[in-house]
């Protein structure tokens, strides 16, 4: 796309740089929606739902939002632990809960968060949401029935 010249004056190129600190640089969208099972661990696990970003600037701000749908337990009680994590850094342990037993199956409820992170990097960067249960039997499913979780990832000028 061209850029018109006002006054016959060259128009040069906007950067982040000259953009007031708060300013959203770009968006970023991830879906996920393939079931995912874990087995009582101790140990987090990736759900699958992921997005990655590079950052304009070393001083921008990553605001994340992250929603898991509704969860099932095929066992007994449960907890249902979620996890935001940047690369290999755990930003936020954003649910700890246990099920609510419908009679039949028990099912959790899901969780969302949003998370202001600062990243302090130019280079891509990975944000992904991990689950841990803690059952007395069965697993923990995420993604159920088609449901889709999304993580959106939003670059704030610094």
């Amino acid at each position: 796309m061209a850029l018109i010249k006002l006054n016959n004056q060259s128009l040069t190129a906007v950067t982040s740089a000259g953009l007031p600190s708060g300013t959203m640089l770009q968006v970023v969208n991830g879906t996920f929606s393939t079931q995912t099972s874990a087995l009582t661990s101790s140990t987090y696990t990736d759900t699958g739902l992921t997005a990655t970003i590079t950052p304009s600037s070393t001083s921008s701000k990553i605001l994340v939002s992250a929603n898991i749908p509704d969860a099932h337990n095929g066992g007994t009680v449960s907890l249902l632990f979620l996890n935001l994590v940047r690369d290999s850094t755990q930003l936020i342990e954003f649910v700890k809960h246990g099920d609510y037993n419908s009679g039949v199956s028990i099912v959790t409820y899901g969780g969302s968060t949003s998370y202001l992170d600062s990243p302090a990097t130019t280079s891509a960067t990975t944000y992904k949401v991990q689950f841990k249960v803690n059952t007395n039997g069965g697993s923990q499913s995420l993604f159920l029935n088609n449901s889709t979780g999304t993580i959106t990832l939003m670059e704030i000028a610094g």
